[in-house]
C-alpha cells in the first residue's frame, strides 16, 4: 500500500479505538459504500478472501461446486470474515480521503443515534428531558457531506412530530415532508415544562413551526421565489401537560366535566372560573422556568396566545375560540411575571368557555381530551412615545371568498389589512373596516372617489399603552400624535387635503395626524408585499393540500409570520338560481351588491331586529337583553331552519352598531342576514376573513347583507313588521322585548310556505321569496 494509504488505514483504526462499539456498524458502512460507488464489488472482496484463506497455513482448500444445479446453504468462517474485514479496509485506504473516510463514520453515528432516537420517541410515554436530550445528541453529531437515506429519516421525524407537536394524522403527513430531526434542536430549548413530563406545543404553534419551515424551504429551492425578508417572532412553547399539572395542583380535576354541562349552565360559571384560573397558584417548577424565559426575553412587550391540541386542524380551526392576553411586560421582575402567569392562567381558562364548547359540540370532538399549550411570542412592532404596535398587520388568505368584481380570481386570495395591532383585521368592530385588498389585484377597491375612500377608512388602532401598562384602542390621529415617526408610514396612510388624497412625500411627518388617512394605496400599488403574500398562501396551500390562512405583522422594516392554518372554506355547492316569474306577492326581499352564491331553502322561522327599533333602545342593559334572547332563541330553535336578521354588524364590540353575539348565541342558524338603514349609522361589513365570518363558514351558515332603502330593493315590511309574533310563546321571559324582536314562524303566516333565499355570485342578485 502507498504511504497516504497506510495513513489512511492508521486513521480508520484511530476511529475504531475512539467509537469501539460502532466497529462493525462502520465497517458495513465501509462494505456498501466501496460496492455502491463501484469501487470494487463484493463479489470481488468474496474472491479475495476466499483466495487469502486457502493460501493460509493449514487452511484447506475450499470445495468447489462443479455443475450442481443445487448447493447447501454455507456462512463465512471466522478466518473467512477476517480476510474480509481486511481486504474491505485495505481498499477504503487506498480508495477513498480522509474527509470521505470521516464523513462515512459519522453517517453511521447517525444511523445508530436516529435508531435510538426513533425507538425513544416511539413509545407510548416517555419524559421529555430524555428524549430531548437525545434530540440534542443527535444535532450534535457533524453534519458531514452524506445524508442518511430518506426513507430512513421520514419514521423518526413522524414519531418526533408525535411527541412534540401534533398527533394529528393529517399534520403529520404534511409536517413530515417539512421538518427535519435538526429543526427539533431549538425547538426542544424553547419548551417550557418539567423533564419528567410529556405534551405537545398544540395547533397554533405547530401551524406556525411548519408555515416557516415550507415557506423556508420553497425559497431555498427556488430561484424565481421572491426574496423579501420574512421571519417569525421569539417564541417559546408552554406544553400542553402544563395545563394538566396547574389543574392538579389546585384541586381543580373535576372541570374536565364542565364541558358536559348545560350551555347556559357553561355560561353563567365561565366569569367565575375565569378569575378562579387568573388567581391560582402555579406549580413552583414552571414558575422558576418563566422566570428563566423572562430573563431571556427582557422588557419587550409580548403576547401570550392559545396553542390548544384542537386548534387550527384540519378540518376544525377553532379561529378566534381561546383567549389571546397581550402582557406589557414593564417593571420589576416580579411584576412582569405576576402579569404572564396571569395572562397564561386567562388563556387556560378560555378552554371552559362556552363558545369552544359549543364548537366542540358541533364539530363531534366534545369527548376529544383536550389540553392547552400556550405559545409565548415577543409582540412584533415598534414604540412610537407610550405607545407599541406595528406599521400594519393583517390576515391573508389562498382561497377569496368574496368576489365584489368578476375580474377578481378567487384562487389569487385576499387580505385584510390594519395600522396597529392585527386584532381589528380579525375582530368585528364598530365603525371601522380593515382594507380589504384581492391579492391579484391589490389596488382595486370598491370605492372611486376620494370622500368615499376617507369615509371607509380606519378611523382607530389597537396599540399597548407601556405607560399605562394596558392594551387600549385609540384613535388614529392620537397615534399618530404621539408616535411621531413611524417607520413604513407612507405605505399605510396618504394625505387628505382639499377634497383630494395623494401619497405621503416620506413618512408624512410635515403633515398634521388629521390629515392623514389610513388608505394603505402605496402598499398596494407600488409595494411587493401583495405579490409576496399572494406567494406565501399559494405556496403554503400547494404543501397543506387545501387552502390556508395565515396572520402577519410589519415592524417598519421587516414582515412577521404569525400564524398557519387550513382555511376554512364551504363545501362545494352550486350558485344560487333566481327563478324569472316570483310574483311580487311571494317576494320578502333583494339585494343586488356584496353576494356570496349559494342557495338556503326550507327556511321556518325568521328571526327579525330592525335597525330602527335596535336604536332606539335608551340603554346598552337593553341592547345586551337583546343579545339574551338571540342567545334563547338560538337554543328553543336548535333543530329548525331560521333566519337571523339584524342591525349593522353580527358580534361587534360596539353595542350601538350591531348585536353583540358569539358563536354559541348563533351557531344553530341557516342564514345570518345582516341589515343597513339609512338613518341609524348601520353598516354592515363583509366580514370576511373575521373569526367571526369564518364561524359561519365552518358552521354552514350562509351570510347576506340587505339595503332595504336603497332603490329598487325589495323589503317586505307588511310581512315582516305586520306578522304574529311567536317570540313568547318561544322565550315567555323576553315578552318585554317583543316590539324589538320579532319571531316570524313562515308557514303559519303563508298558508303552509317555506322561505328560500337564492344568492347568484355572477350576477350579484339576491332573492328572498316564499315558495
Amino acid at each position: 500500500m502507498s504511504a497516504p494509504a497506510d495513513d489512511n488505514l492508521a486513521h480508520i483504526l484511530q476511529l475504531f479505538e475512539r467509537f469501539p462499539t460502532l466497529e462493525e456498524r462502520v465497517r458495513q458502512a465501509f462494505l456498501i459504500a466501496l460496492h455502491s460507488r463501484n469501487l470494487v464489488s463484493l463479489d470481488e472482496i468474496y474472491r479475495q478472501a476466499r483466495r487469502r484463506a486457502r493460501r493460509a497455513p493449514g487452511a484447506a482448500a475450499l470445495p468447489e461446486a462443479r455443475g450442481a444445479t443445487v448447493q447447501l446453504a454455507r456462512r463465512w468462517d471466522d478466518e473467512e470474515k477476517r480476510h474480509i474485514r481486511d481486504i474491505t479496509l485495505e481498499r477504503v485506504a487506498e480508495s477513498l480521503s480522509r474527509d470521505e473516510i470521516d464523513d462515512l463514520v459519522n453517517l453511521t453515528r447517525k444511523r445508530e443515534r436516529a435508531v435510538e432516537l426513533e425507538e425513544i420517541a416511539g413509545l407510548p410515554a416517555v419524559p421529555f428531558g430524555l428524549l430531548a436530550r437525545k434530540v440534542r445528541a443527535f444535532c450534535r453529531l457533524p453534519v458531514g457531506q452524506t445524508t442518511l437515506p430518506e426513507q430512513e429519516m421520514t419514521s423518526v421525524r413522524v414519531a418526533l412530530i408525535r411527541q412534540f407537536i401534533s398527533a394529528q394524522l393529517e399534520f403529520r403527513g404534511v409536517a413530515k415532508k417539512h421538518l427535519w430531526i435538526r429543526d427539533f434542536d431549538d425547538l426542544v430549548d424553547r419548551i417550557i415544562g418539567d423533564d419528567e413530563g410529556m405534551g405537545r406545543i398544540g395547533g397554533k404553534a405547530a401551524g406556525l413551526l411548519l408555515g416557516a419551515k415550507i415557506l423556508e424551504g420553497a425559497r431555498s429551492s427556488d430561484p424565481d421565489a421572491p426574496q423579501l425578508p420574512l421571519r417569525t417572532p421569539d417564541s417559546f412553547y408552554l406544553r400542553s401537560d402544563v395545563m394538566e399539572q396547574f389543574v392538579r395542583h389546585n384541586g381543580m380535576t373535576h372541570l374536565q366535566d364542565h364541558k358536559y354541562r348545560d350551555l347556559d349552565d357553561i355560561r353563567r360559571d365561565y366569569p367565575m372560573l375565569r378569575e378562579l384560573f387568573k388567581n391560582a397558584p402555579f406549580p413552583p417548577a414552571i414558575v422558576e422556568r418563566l422566570g428563566v424565559m423572562l430573563d431571556r426575553v427582557g422588557t419587550h412587550p409580548l403576547i401570550v396566545r392559545s396553542s390548544s391540541l384542537l386548534e387550527d386542524r384540519f378540518g376544525a380551526t377553532f379561529a378566534g375560540k381561546y383567549r389571546s392576553v397581550f402582557v406589557c411586560n414593564q417593571g420589576s421582575k416580579e411584576e412582569r411575571l405576576t402579569e404572564l402567569l396571569g395572562a397564561i392562567a386567562e388563556v387556560f381558562a378560555s378552554s371552559l368557555h362556552p363558545d369552544p364548547i359549543a364548537y366542540r359540540r358541533r364539530h363531534g370532538l366534545l369527548d376529544f381530551d383536550e389540553s392547552m399549550a400556550v405559545l409565548i411570542q415577543r409582540l412584533v412592532g415598534f414604540r412610537g412615545g407610550p405607545y407599541f404596535l406595528p406599521t400594519w398587520a393583517g390576515v391573508a388568505f389562498s382561497h377569496n371568498l368574496m368576489r365584489r368584481n368578476p375580474r377578481i380570481k378567487p384562487e389569487d386570495g385576499m387580505a385584510r389589512l390594519v395600522f396597529g395591532l392585527g386584532t381589528r383585521a380579525v375582530d368585528r368592530v364598530g365603525g371601522d373596516m380593515p382594507r380589504i385588498m384581492p391579492l391579484g389585484l391589490p389596488a382595486l377597491r370598491p370605492e372611486v372617489r376620494a370622500q368615499d375612500v376617507v369615509g371607509a377608512a380606519q378611523i382607530k388602532a389597537d396599540v399597548i399603552n407601556l405607560e399605562r401598562n394596558r392594551f387600549e384602542t385609540r384613535t388614529v390621529d392620537e397615534v399618530l400624535d404621539a408616535a411621531g415617526a413611524v417607520p413604513g408610514l407612507a405605505q399605510v396612510c396618504s394625505a387628505y387635503q382639499h377634497g383630494s388624497l395623494r401619497p405621503l412625500a416620506g413618512d408624512g411627518l410635515l403633515l398634521n395626524a388629521d390629515e392623514m388617512v389610513v388608505t394603505f394605496d402605496r402598499l398596494a400599488q407600488s409595494s411587493p408585499y401583495p405579490a409576496f403574500l399572494r406567494w406565501c398562501v399559494q405556496t403554503l396551500e400547494a404543501a397543506y393540500g387545501c387552502p390556508v390562512d395565515i396572520e402577519f405583522a410589519f415592524d417598519g422594516e421587516e414582515l412577521y409570520l404569525l400564524q398557519c392554518r387550513p382555511q376554512a372554506v364551504p363545501p362545494e355547492r352550486p350558485d344560487g338560481r333566481i327563478p324569472p316569474d316570483v310574483p311580487p306577492e311571494r317576494q320578502v326581499f333583494s339585494a343586488s351588491h356584496d353576494v356570496i352564491g349559494g342557495s338556503v331553502p326550507d327556511l321556518e322561522y325568521v328571526v327579525l331586529i330592525d335597525p330602527r327599533d335596535y336604536n332606539a333602545l335608551p340603554t346598552d342593559e337593553r341592547r345586551l337583553a337583546v343579545a339574551g334572547a338571540v342567545r334563547a332563541l338560538n337554543r328553543r330553535l336548535e333543530g329548525k331552519r331560521f333566519a337571523l336578521l339584524g342591525p349593522g354588524r353580527w358580534g361587534s364590540r360596539d353595542l350601538r352598531l350591531g348585536v353583540r353575539v358569539t358563536y354559541s348565541d348563533i351557531d344553530n342558524a341557516a342564514l345570518l342576514v345582516e341589515i343597513a338603514r339609512r338613518q341609524g349609522g348601520y353598516t354592515p361589513e363583509v366580514s370576511f376573513g373575521s373569526h367571526f365570518f369564518q364561524d359561519l363558514v365552518e358552521s354552514d351558515i350562509a351570510y347576506l347583507a340587505l339595503f332595504p332603502d336603497e332603490p329598487g330593493e325589495v323589503f317586505d315590511e307588511e310581512l315582516l313588521h305586520g306578522a304574529p309574533n311567536s317570540l313568547v310563546e318561544l322565550v315567555p321571559d323576553a315578552a318585554d322585548l317583543a316590539d324589538v324582536v320579532r319571531v316570524i314562524r313562515v308557514p303559519a303566516v303563508t298558508g303552509g310556505s317555506h322561505l328560500r333565499v337564492e344568492m347568484e355570485e355572477t350576477t350579484q342578485r339576491v332573492l328572498g321569496y316564499m315558495e
